[in-house]
């Protein structure tokens, strides 16, 4: 039985909504806190408290640093008035509310915050998590400025409030034990926030760079405000297997963690946790893949299986070709490829490259595969490598094609007698 977990993003995503919605699963707040004060990071005190907005309860999260008093005044004020921005938070190339932190203004490097974290005594998996979206933060921020990621020092990202909300969201996540996650497409807000560098428009810099290659879509929302931030993206791009409808499942949970300003409307992120129990559920891994699509008419069959056995050495799981007809009755190949979503430019290049095609259609879909285990398999005419695979109890054995082929070359043997051969010695006959 896995525990799936699905982030409903109707009103956009920040850090602290994300850590309240995770929260509101029905996790100890107090636990929580104590596993984040692992950190060793002082001068912040955190406020987790169950509220009601437009009549639903939830979990309101605010990380209060030492000596700011703007911000406990601003977190009770929030509620009645709208700000040109979503979420109270330090994150990218904003500074929230002109607050002034001077016992936090070193700048922070990756570097740094990995140390941080590395240090700490939380578990492995929230380490690894928290680690994967700071990096994935940089790597975004780094490309908006032109920079080497060693080379992005900024001290919102590196600031407490956002070391808190990711940290505690990958501790969240680990606690609730959670083997899959999904998401809703995002949306956003428009409009313009002011930070200091200026003004920038909304999506920010950051989240458009973070978009690119998430397979996460995004919605704009006529409502003049930032509901999207580069920590809240952050931390969905790089724990969500996928965009889309919420999974089949059954649900044992509902969260919801509030936002700061008031858009008129319930300013929350939904969290829906469930369960799915599959007959077959020990010999069987689900997860999630790119689907790469192109219609190629005008070349030739060479070309083709080149470019096939390119991507396969590239690291495609599989690569294939359709007949198709195509426009004027032209008789035409679509090539498929099955792969991993990071690598999914790099795949593009080989066939625009290899082929004629000037556009690929790409998608993520789940796909469910037996166990498998690599097995040797000893025979009279030399060893064979197996895929070893069960389905409800039943074993199959799979020979190599390469090992067989050769042996059956240097023993003038066919194909199929091979094959026997390698079954007959697996069995023990």
């Amino acid at each position: 039985m896995e525990r799936i977990l699905y982030f409903d993003c109707f009103a956009g995503i920040s850090g602290d909504m994300t850590l309240g919605a995770l929260i509101d699963l029905g996790l100890d707040p107090s636990e929580v806190k104590a596993e984040i004060e692992k950190l060793g990071v002082k001068g912040y005190r955190i406020e987790i408290q169950k509220t009601t907005r437009y009549s639903i309860g939830g979990t309101d999260v605010t990380v209060i640093l030492e000596g700011d008093t703007a911000c406990a005044h601003e977190h009770a004020e929030n509620h009645d008035k709208s700000e040109d921005h979503g979420h109270h938070e330090h994150h990218g190339l904003h500074e929230h509310h002109g607050h002034h932190h001077s016992h936090e203004e070193k700048e922070r490097g990756l570097h740094d915050i990995s140390h941080i974290i590395r240090s700490s005594g939380i578990s492995e998996r929230a380490k690894r998590l928290a680690i994967e979206v700071f990096t994935e933060i940089a790597r975004a921020e780094a490309a908006v400025h032109g920079k080497q990621i060693e080379e992005v020092h900024f001290h919102e990202v590196g600031a407490i409030d956002s070391i808190v909300d990711i940290v505690g969201a990958a501790i969240c996540i680990d606690m609730l034990k959670i083997d899959r996650i999904y998401c809703s497409p995002v949306h956003e807000g428009q409009g313009f926030i002011h930070c200091r560098h200026g003004r920038l428009p909304v999506p920010v810099p950051a989240v458009i760079k973070m978009l690119a290659g998430s397979g996460i879509s995004i919605v704009t929302e006529d409502i003049q405000a930032e509901l999207v931030t580069p920590t809240g993206f952050g931390i969905l791009k790089t724990v969500s297997q996928g965009c889309g409808k919420i999974p089949k499942m059954q649900v044992t949970g509902v969260g919801y963690g509030f936002g700061k300003t008031n858009t008129g409307r319930l300013n929350a992120l939904r969290v829906i946790l469930g369960t799915e129990e599959s007959s077959m559920d020990s010999d069987t891994v689900r997860d999630s893949v790119a689907l790469m699509e192109t219609n190629i008419d005008n070349t030739t069959g060479e070309a083709l299986g080149y470019t096939a056995d390119k991507l396969m050495k590239a690291g495609a799981l599989d690569a294939y070709f359709t007949p198709i007809q195509m426009k004027k009755n032209r008789p035409a190949a679509m090539l498929s490829v099955i792969c991993k979503e990071e690598d999914t430019e790099r795949l593009s290049d080989i066939i625009f490259k290899e082929t004629s095609t000037i556009g690929i259609r790409i998608r993520q879909t789940d796909r469910i595969t037996l166990k498998r285990e690599i097995g040797t398999v000893h025979t009279e005419l030399g060893e064979v490598r197996v895929k070893l695979v069960s389905v409800g109890g039943l074993e199959r054995v799979q020979p190599e094609y390469d090992d067989c082929a050769k042996l059956a070359e240097e023993n003038n043997l066919s194909l199929n007698e091979v094959y026997e051969i390698v079954k007959r010695c697996r069995n023990g006959k």
